[in-house]
């Protein structure tokens, strides 16, 4: 192979990386990052720059001087599929009357922040197990600015 042809072809595989970079990079969800960055960077905020900026919590608690402020987004989201099959009553060579045949699911996502404060202060963030990053930006989205 020539020293020419090697180029080209080093050339074409590095093109390729880069298209498939910028590909994966396109994808990314800002909301999301932004969210999965909160818990460092919200740390040291008052407690009034959160409730100013995440609101009202749904729940609250206080163990000594530990204060925990609870903030839950949940979505529920219903898909339904719809195929039209024969009538079993009148067979497939009867007057050609269709029944549909519904499946209905449902999935429901969640994020749950716990913001633990000392002093007034925000120590901790931390958002519960198998969350949706995209709810967790709800929360947390206008405090991010």
């Amino acid at each position: 192979m020539t020293i020419g042809r090697q180029r080209m072809i080093l050339a074409w595989r590095g093109g390729l990386l880069a298209a498939a970079t910028l590909l994966s990079a396109s994808c990314a969800n800002p909301q999301a990052e932004l969210a999965l960055r909160a818990p460092e960077a919200m740390v040291g905020m008052s407690k009034g720059s959160l409730l100013s900026c995440a609101g009202v919590p749904e729940r609250s608690a206080v163990n000594g001087d530990a204060e925990f402020l609870v903030y839950t987004r949940r979505q529920t989201l219903v898909d339904r599929d719809v195929d039209w099959e024969p009538s079993p009553w009148l067979g497939p060579r009867g007057p050609l009357l269709w029944q549909p045949d519904v499946t209905t699911w449902s999935r429901t996502y969640s994020c749950e922040a716990t913001f633990e404060l000392h002093g007034g202060r925000v120590t901790a963030v931390r958002y519960n197990d198998r969350r949706d990053p995209t709810l967790c930006y709800q929360i947390v989205g206008n405090c991010m600015r």
